[in-house]
């Protein structure tokens, strides 16, 4: 979890409902990114003391590196602040849309784990959650979890699509593009879901060849919020490479880049549909959002409550015949 000092009473409600509804029987732990020493100087030892508290000890936390904070010192600061302006979105907003693009799963604080769980600081499960999600994925072959999938938008980030499919050009025209991956990640191009990004046949095949842009891109993202993934998807060949592609294009802070639509445009790249999980039974909110409600005596939320009116297009987008 990223937390800014400013939210941090929302992390500790979100840290209370998480161990309530589930965590308290599974014994994970956290680990709470902070952007620098300084924002975590402002996180007073009473809510420290707290975090502790509700977590029985099994919180650390930890101070993002630089590199995968700051504005890198190659980019046209006056093409970054006319972006703030006209596109809008802060500093830091653009700055979390690039550290969990690229860089979260290499903080040394997670070195330790393969599984990597991604909570926010608004959030709240309305269900109690009597199995472990992982475990579920790893019975399924699966090693991408997730809830909710939205649209997101074309106008802050007008040149994303063309450069993901610039990139699959020159990956796949590589001759060092069919070298698998590991833990059964697939590498050649016809391994993989592109449909999950991409409009039809003919929307792939003009990605596929460089030549696609916004008008091709499905625009459905699954929202990252709540992630759950195998490092290896992260540390493959063909996203660290992607990864980089787009970090030297600068859109991140030339553009406000978002994570949800990289994350799924590497899913796309990597992952096969039977790889990828989604959960319909855990009644998760994020920031006060529309969220599904299942019909389960376990959910504390009501199906027909206006806080659960939940628009099924991402759903039924996702388990198309076609996709």
């Amino acid at each position: 979890m990223l937390i800014a000092p400013s939210r941090i009473h929302q992390a500790t409600l979100a840290l209370l409902n998480v161990e309530n509804r589930f965590n308290r029987r599974l014994q994970y732990p956290y680990v709470l990114f902070t952007a620098s020493e300084e924002e975590n100087a402002l996180i007073s030892e009473e809510e420290k003391q707290k975090i502790d508290w509700i977590t029985q000890g099994r919180a650390k936390l930890a101070v993002l590196t630089k590199e995968s904070w700051d504005i890198p010192d190659s980019y046209d600061k006056s093409r970054v602040d006319n972006s703030i302006h006209t596109i809008g979105f802060s500093f830091g907003y653009r700055s979390m849309c690039r550290f969990y693009s690229g860089f979260f799963w290499k903080h040394p604080a997670l070195a330790q784990y393969d599984w990597l769980w991604r909570l926010d600081s608004d959030i709240e499960f309305h269900c109690d959650i009597p199995y472990d999600p992982i475990e579920r994925m790893i019975d399924a072959g699966a090693l991408y979890g997730f809830v909710q999938i939205n649209a997101d938008a074309v106008w802050v980030q007008p040149s994303l699509a063309r450069n993901v499919s610039e990139f699959l050009f020159d990956f796949y025209s590589s001759p060092n593009s069919a070298i698998s991956g590991s833990n059964g990640l697939p590498a050649a191009s016809t391994d993989v879901n592109h449909g999950f990004v991409w409009q039809g046949k003919e929307g792939i095949e003009k990605a596929l060849k460089g030549e696609a842009d916004s008008t091709e891109w499905t625009k459905m993202c699954m929202y990252n919020n709540f992630e759950i993934s195998h490092r290896s998807i992260w540390e493959s060949e063909i996203y660290t490479a992607f990864f980089k592609h787009l970090d030297r294009a600068g859109g991140f802070f030339y553009e406000r880049w978002g994570d949800s639509p990289i994350h799924s445009f590497g899913i796309a790249m990597t992952l096969r549909k039977d790889q990828v999980m989604q959960f319909h039974d855990l009644g998760y909110q994020h920031q006060g959002w529309a969220y599904e409600c299942p019909q389960l005596d376990r959910c504390t939320c009501l199906k027909d409550g206006a806080a659960a009116e939940f628009d099924d297009q991402g759903y039924r987008w996702f388990n198309a015949s076609t996709l």
